[in-house]
């Protein structure tokens, strides 16, 4: 699998490597998974291995993470998406669904911003976006000791903070070869962009951008959540337009991972019925990896988009 060679302006090197993998590349609708702190591209392997029998799937190690090279300097949700959206450029993607988790979910927030006019779809999954930690007007956060408690822990005993971390991911019961997985995927991030992206995860706040987003939405998130509060996709659902919430009762913050069948659904449905408009299939109709079913390619081409008009200029400012 390839690597991207991205500009990378503070980075300790001219150029930085950003790992990702491209799977699918015959079909035509592409979701691209962003993972949370401090995993990396593994952690969607069960979607990714269904999706892939349907749609063109791509995974990415974000700066600092499992294969990507770490970046110096700081470290932040905008130059993430910079790098992201010089990924979907490079591929030539469009109609692209975004599906982030936690930290990935505020980085795809900020991609679907940046790239308007190739993010058909927005899936934000348990996501530190717009903010994180409680502050004045926001008090749907975690406290700020909580972080602070994360990120002493990555400076005293790193691995033995990730088999706890692990063990918060999840709320259904899990074997101790998953909860290891989890800790393997930390164990190959950089110590340095862990620190780093728990600093930015802590001060951000994306509470402006939320009006920006023009496409449909959906926010996942399970309500057993023990590390992004449930009141946070709560939030999300009332300020981003056209954005509905998905509850999943019996997950924690993995939800792909506590409830893989009804992920599976869910993130399905919201692609064509919300995106593609796909309520009533005609008898040519294809099936779908997830469940359901979906109009051929070549009728959904000639559709309209959903949403209102953007035009972007060359220097990245945005038209309505």
């Amino acid at each position: 699998m390839p690597f991207l060679s991205v500009a990378s302006p503070d980075s300790l090197a001219t150029k930085a490597m950003l790992y990702y993998e491209d799977r699918s590349m015959v079909q035509a609708r592409t979701i691209v998974f962003l993972h949370d702190w401090p995993l990396n591209r593994q952690a969607w392997a069960y979607p990714v291995a269904l999706f892939s029998r349907g749609y063109r799937t791509v995974t990415v190690d974000l700066p600092g993470f499992g294969r990507s090279d770490q970046p110096g300097g700081l470290i932040n949700y905008e130059g993430m998406a910079r790098d992201v959206g010089a990924l979907i450029t490079v591929l030539g993607l469009n109609n692209v669904i975004m599906v982030g988790a936690g930290m990935g979910g505020a980085v795809a927030l900020a991609c679907a911003n940046r790239q308007p006019r190739a993010v058909a779809g927005l899936v934000l999954v348990g996501a530190t976006t717009p903010r994180w930690v409680s502050a004045p007007g926001f008090p749907r956060g975690v406290s700020r000791q909580f972080v602070e408690g994360l990120l002493e822990g990555t400076e005293t005993d790193w691995p033995e903070l990730l088999v706890q971390y692990s063990k918060a991911l999840l709320h259904a019961r899990a074997g101790d070869a998953t909860r290891q997985w989890f800790v393997s995927m930390g164990l190959e991030a950089a110590l340095y962009a862990v620190q780093q992206t728990l600093i930015h995860m802590r001060d951000a706040d994306q509470r402006d951008e939320l009006a920006s987003v023009h496409v449909p939405t959906a926010v996942f998130h399970g309500v057993h959540d023990a590390i992004v509060p449930f009141a946070i996709g709560e939030y999300l659902a009332e300020n981003v337009d056209e954005a509905a919430l998905v509850r999943f009762e019996s997950s924690g913050h993995a939800v792909w991972i506590d409830e893989k069948a009804r992920f599976n659904a869910e993130l399905t449905r919201f692609i064509e019925e919300r995106v593609f408009g796909n309520v009533l299939p005609p008898p040519d109709v294809e099936k779908l990896p997830g469940g359901g079913e979906r109009l051929p390619y070549k009728q959904l081409a000639t559709r309209p988009r959903r949403g209102k008009p953007r035009i972007e200029g060359a220097t990245g400012e945005v038209y309505e």
